[in-house]
């Protein structure tokens, strides 16, 4: 068994190189690109084998990716040949960086360099720490309700290899029936993982980890260096920016740590933390890049897998930041060469998303605008305050008392320099934007601006709170590079010698960093990690329990082959689906379900002796055992359940079966029974 460690270097593997070997393979060098590119690129790679063996009906796993990227990387390879034979060096070469950026030059810039990277792997560190004691394992489960349908997709494409986004996600998962779409992109990655270690549990703890502490920090850092390309500061100081705010993005609470906490909506987070790094592409993409372009295109697909709501989060950001391209002469200038090669990345994006839109049309059942705002309207000044003290909120801190005020001072701060310095005005309108948004909604949450942008996230506050997360490491990145800028600057009165400046510069840094970090972010982290364990190491509710493990053991022992088994899905029955591919009737944790003889059977099984309705089904679906677990968590509902309550636990079908006639308990362990049942021979 390999270790802990081993696991997410192979979890981080999976999630990165794929998209890693295909820009390199196209001859892609520089760093910004590596980093904001490389995991979505991996999920439109993932997404395009998933539509071939969608199509082709070949089955979907670890072997068909492997070839898949082989043929992928052969083709990108022989296509870069055939450039670079019909062009010129000069035109296939890398941008030459601008002789009028501010940047260092020898040792310093070496140095900075180097102190950049080390601190953004200290950022990396610090997020594994604070995540890996949130869990106790990399195998802990989550109790939350949304993981339940991850954990049951993950399986479903590991055991039977399907994928496409028209094939998932069957709420029969015995029949491979009644397809609902959901977004498979995590999920898919998940059952690549599961491939390897057989752990679906496992495999989905580890995508989570490498997106909020690897992925993450490399996608703040490609954002960071875009904004400062722009702001003309160059070599040394844009790596010292960008490791920085890789540090900063591992202290936030939303949206990786909110997100797991209160839902468990992690292809959403992951979907959040991809958008920087595509936003970054973007921002530097230049005149003819036509293949860049289409690799943005593939993976902007990409990111729409993971999570639809990504696509508005990054053309919203996008566009919001290319606006702060037109203060300047220059930014005027790269904003118009950039149009055209954006233009053909968001065909290639529509294009590609034509399957996944024609699935979400068929199989939706519904949008996210239906939904009500989850907050009620704060005043004005409140509402703005929302921005200084970034509030955990949620089911972690449901009166608001605490929050990330110094993250949030920083990010104030940050602006105000960004604007002060005139380096970065993309980030200052992209800024501008989201804190127009959440603002507005916070002071009217189901109408105007923020209601309007907000109808893409279901309206819910934590959702649309996260993006301006998004952007306060880089903003505390900009505080750290103008502090740098002045202090070397010949301009400013200065008894320092020039030659000892930027030394003095990188010891300023580090002191301050270093305080942060043992005193402000070590009580973030901490916080954060106790988030974390209320819904994994040590659980306030329980879902899934040690007595579900021996349950699931026994069952697979003694189910014979097509014996479906009766459950409530908000327990932890779907572990029996999830570890052992045995035949469960219910994936849904609320109850709710599209298939209504199967919400019948939740109502009404304890009258199957008197209801000739209720033995019809469970003589159609060869229902044979009963899984009952006495003290189901409460999960919400939707407020058009059939059982007409707002909530849902225990379903009253599996109570009260104690002598009722052809029904044996024949395993039990704690709360968890399991029932054996004999119909009668139908007369």
């Amino acid at each position: 068994m390999l270790s802990e460690a081993a696991q997410l270097a192979v979890g981080a593997l999976v999630v990165l190189l794929p998209g890693l070997a295909i820009l390199l393979t196209a001859g892609l060098r520089e760093r910004l690109w590596l980093a904001g590119l490389s995991a979505p690129l991996t999920m439109g790679f993932v997404l395009l084998v998933s539509l071939f063996t969608g199509v082709t009906g070949l089955r979907f796993g670890l072997l068909t990716v492997v070839i898949a990227l082989v043929v992928v990387l052969l083709l990108t390879g022989a296509g870069r040949l055939l450039i670079v034979r019909r062009r010129p060096p000069a035109e296939l070469a890398e941008p030459a960086e601008d002789d009028r950026l501010r940047a260092l030059a020898g040792r310093p810039a070496r140095i900075a360099q180097i102190l950049g990277a080390v601190i953004a792997l200290g950022g990396v560190v610090l997020g594994v720490r604070m995540w890996h004691k949130g869990l106790g394992s990399w195998a802990t489960p989550t109790q939350e309700h949304d993981t339940v349908t991850h954990a049951v997709l993950t399986a479903y494409t590991h055991f039977t290899g399907r994928a496409a986004p028209w094939q998932v996600l069957p709420i029969d998962v015995v029949n491979d029936t009644n397809i609902q779409y959901y977004p498979p992109g995590f999920t898919d990655v998940s059952a690549l993982l599961t491939d390897i270690f057989g752990d679906t549990m496992l495999s989905i703890n580890l995508v989570t980890v490498v997106f909020t502490v690897i992925v993450m920090p490399l996608s703040v850092a490609a954002f960071t260096a875009a904004v400062l390309r722009h702001g003309r500061v160059g070599r040394g100081w844009v790596e010292l920016a960008a490791g920085v705010a890789a540090l900063v993005s591992v202290q936030l609470y939303r949206p990786a740590i909110a997100f797991a906490h209160d839902g468990g909506v992690l292809p959403n987070a992951a979907a959040l933390a991809i958008t920087p790094g595509l936003v970054a592409v973007m921002l530097v993409i230049g005149k003819r890049h036509w293949g860049r372009a289409v690799l943005i295109g593939v993976a902007m697909a990409g990111a729409f897998n993971l999570h639809p709501s990504a696509l508005t989060s990054i053309a919203f950001t996008t566009v919001a930041a290319m606006l702060g391209l037109l203060v300047t002469r220059s930014g005027r200038l790269a904003f118009v060469r950039s149009l055209l090669p954006l233009v053909l990345a968001a065909v290639v994006t529509v294009v590609l998303l034509i399957p996944s839109v024609l699935a979400l049309l068929r199989l939706g059942g519904g949008t996210v605008s239906d939904a009500p705002a989850n907050i009620r309207g704060v005043a004005l000044g409140d509402a703005f305050g929302v921005l200084a003290k970034l509030p955990y909120g949620g089911y972690f801190d449901p009166g608001n008392t605490l929050g990330q005020l110094t993250l949030g001072v920083l990010g104030l701060v940050g602006l105000v320099f960004a604007v002060l310095s005139r380096r970065a005005w993309t980030l200052v309108t992209a800024w501008v934007f989201w804190a127009a948004v959440i603002v507005t909604y916070h002071n009217s949450p189901n109408s105007g601006f923020g209601a309007m942008v907000g109808r893409y996230y279901y309206r819910v506050a934590s959702r649309i709170d996260s993006h301006i997360y998004l952007l306060i490491p880089t903003l505390v990145g900009v505080i750290f590079v103008v502090i740098g800028l002045v202090l070397v600057s010949g301009k400013v009165r200065n008894p320092i010698p020039a030659n000892a400046r930027p030394a003095i510069a990188f010891g300023l840094t580090v002191v301050l960093l270093g305080a942060l970090t043992v005193t402000t972010f070590r009580g973030y982290m901490n916080t954060a990690a106790y988030s974390l364990s209320q819904r994994y190491s040590a659980p306030q509710f329980t879902r899934y329990s040690d007595q579900d493990d021996a349950a699931a053991k026994w069952l697979k022992e003694h189910a014979a082959p097509g014996e479906a088994i009766l459950n409530n899905a908000n327990d932890g029955s779907t572990l029996l689906y999830v570890d052992y591919d045995l035949p469960i009737v219910n994936i849904v944790p609320d109850g709710h379900s599209p298939i209504k003889e199967n919400e019948l059977l939740l109502a009404r099984f304890n009258t199957y002796p008197a209801d000739s309705q209720v033995r019809d089904i469970l003589r159609r679906k060869n229902v044979r055992w009963i899984y009952v677990d006495t003290v189901a968590p409460t999960v919400g509902t939707d407020g058009r359940h059939w059982s007409g309550d707002l909530s849902f636990a225990l379903a009253p079908g599996l109570s009260n079966l104690a002598g009722l006639p052809g029904l044996t308990k024949t395993f039990s362990s704690g709360s968890v029974s399991v029932y054996r049942l004999d119909l009668p021979p139908q007369s």
